[in-house]
């Protein structure tokens, strides 16, 4: 049952670890901000629901939030779509909203030449919009789950619960999944209720388009949330003056360590050197977006005694003057007052 305070805004990193591993100490990715009781999820990563149940009860879920379809940032979402539908004392009392990349026109790649090559790889495999992997969920994987539910148990449709909704990037921003995938825009509105306004944009997530970053605005301050991307200036944009950005990071170095040497290995190497922010950078995007507060997640590599958190610590520091923190899964940050405040966890090593 939840605990926590039902007012104010704060931020739970319900998961810290970035990548498709399965790791001892972080879970998957994923964060949840709770503003007046009313709760906003940010990606589903792998254990990250167990996380999100010692803070917020389904009852007060309203919006998933997905920043892109890697597998890390969405292993989690059938658990946190199924387990909340019609459970007796476990429900969510209102349609929650999905909102995700839609299916790209063409499948994303470097140029011309790269999308034949790509073609020629794939053979017939094709993209996915949020819409229809949420279909996909409750029509196809559990499928027998919900029928049987239905029957047996009287619960309604779970469509009329779950609602998924693709971003529809603007006109404006001529995007394109080759030739323009992270072209300068405006940040632009996708979601408002009585309490928050939802923005998203656009970041550099090599073929992975489109991927985006949030910020949830509430009478208490703001939020963002970068998604996985390389250094973006689009994620600076959108982090304008912030009081919380919450971006993410990697140790190249520490990451290639744990490869052997191969092909396999060359290909991800390129895949996180120009997909991901390196320590040596993120520091940067904070000063330059003016935030009041860094906070580190994400972390690659994400199993223990791989990363090396005292450099990336100290790093961020030397270029960004606020409060940075390298977050652990279920550190709290409170919004507003004076300063950021993280509520006491059994790892506190990363408060400066």
């Amino acid at each position: 049952m939840n605990t926590n305070q039902t007012t104010g805004m704060s931020v739970y990193a319900l998961g810290t670890g970035g990548g498709p591993i399965v790791s001892s100490s972080r879970a998957g990715t994923s964060t949840a901000i709770r503003v007046d009781g009313a709760t906003y999820v940010i990606d589903c990563g792998m254990g990250s629901i167990r996380n999100y149940r010692s803070h917020a009860d389904w009852g007060e879920l309203r919006v998933v939030l997905l920043t892109h379809h890697h597998s890390d940032h969405i292993y989690d979402l059938g658990a946190y779509l199924v387990t909340g539908w019609q459970v007796p004392g476990e429900s969510f009392t209102r349609p929650i909203q999905v909102f995700g990349p839609g299916r790209p026109n063409r499948v994303p790649a470097l140029d011309a030449q790269h999308e034949q090559q790509i073609a020629a790889r794939v053979a017939e495999r094709e993209m996915t919009s949020t819409e229809e992997i949420v279909d996909a969920l409750l029509d196809k994987v559990f499928a027998s789950d919900v029928l049987i539910r239905m029957a047996d148990e009287g619960r309604e449709e779970p469509h009329e619960w779950i609602q998924s909704n693709n971003i529809e990037i603007p006109d404006s921003a001529q995007a394109c999944a080759v030739e323009n995938r992270h072209p300068q825009m405006e940040p632009f509105e996708i979601y408002r209720d009585e309490l928050v306004t939802i923005t998203t944009i656009l970041v550099d997530h090599r073929l992975c388009f489109p991927a985006f970053a949030y910020r949830i605005e509430s009478r208490y301050g703001s939020v963002v949330v970068s998604g996985d991307t390389a250094y973006s200036e689009n994620c600076i944009k959108l982090a304008q003056g912030a009081d919380l950005l919450m971006h993410e990071v990697i140790d190249l170095p520490g990451i290639l360590a744990t490869f052997p040497d191969g092909p396999t290995r060359d290909g991800i190497e390129v895949h996180l050197r120009e997909s991901h922010t390196p320590y040596s950078d993120v520091g940067k995007v904070a000063r330059k977006a003016n935030v009041s507060s860094l906070v580190l997640h994400h972390i690659v590599p994400n199993t223990p005694g791989t990363a090396d958190l005292a450099t990336m610590l100290d790093t961020a520091r030397q270029d960004f003057s606020g409060h940075v923190f390298i977050a652990e899964d279920n550190d709290v940050f409170h919004i507003g007052g004076a300063e950021l405040q993280l509520v006491a966890t059994e790892t506190k090593g990363s408060l400066v």
